[in-house]
């Protein structure tokens, strides 16, 4: 991150800066994909606990990592307009709540649809377009403070153009993580389906654990910025 601000407190950059710039910014979103976090861990509780198919993988992760994008430049905007009224720490713990409570929702909506499939011993998919959209929407609304930080920088040294194209690739970099972490747990229930314990033990309970991952998930998120 350190190599990115000094890049924004250059002149113009050349085409070699430009790639070293964009492969770092990547690179780091990678590292905050693989970093402990719930961005995955709601990416692969969902897909776990439901009749995921890679279109779902790749849903998710384009979903949160676009989410994550704007939540940024919104919370970066709103930093630079609105610092004499409002701190960004503040918008931060607002959109930290907001984002927690919205996943222990639909986390607590997927586990009474999922126990009602239990009970009842119902076999097709329940969980909607809709729940999907929201927790993906959920898990990428706060931002990453590294990211914030490299934008606010971008704006404060006049380069916001420079700031948002770094700011995208290291939203790609994120991306990229997200949806592979998806496609393996799609392919690794699929395996599992072939050799038959789907229909067991695990198949019946594994939805249930994932709905109860989200709300703790999203319990923890809460936590965290209120505290």
């Amino acid at each position: 991150m350190d190599y990115l601000r000094q890049l924004l407190g250059q002149g113009e950059l050349g085409p070699g800066l430009w790639l070293a710039a964009l492969a770092v910014a990547f690179g780091l979103g990678a590292m905050h994909a693989l970093s402990p976090g719930h961005g995955k861990t709601i990416v692969a509780a969902y897909l776990v606990g439901s009749r995921g198919t890679w279109r779902h993988a790749l849903f998710l992760g384009g979903v949160v990592t676009a989410t994550h994008t704007v939540s940024v430049f919104a919370l970066g905007m709103a930093t630079l307009y609105l610092t004499a009224y409002v701190r960004a720490d503040q918008l931060a713990k607002t959109m930290g709540v907001v984002a927690g409570a919205s996943i222990v929702l639909v986390g607590l909506w997927l586990l009474l649809q999922r126990t009602g499939v239990l009970e009842h011993g119902h076999s097709h998919e329940v969980d909607s377009t809709g729940g999907l959209v929201a927790l993906a929407v959920s898990g990428g609304l706060v931002p990453c403070p590294s990211a914030l930080v490299l934008l606010l920088t971008a704006i404060s040294l006049q380069r916001v153009a420079l700031g948002m194209v770094l700011l995208v690739a290291f939203s790609a970099g994120l991306a990229v993580v997200l949806v592979a972490i998806g496609l393996g747990v799609v392919y690794g229930k699929e395996r599992i389906s072939m050799e038959g314990i789907a229909g067991g033990a695990v198949g019946r309970w594994a939805p249930i654990v994932s709905a109860l991952v989200i709300v703790l998930v999203g319990v923890g998120m809460t936590w965290q910025a209120l505290g």
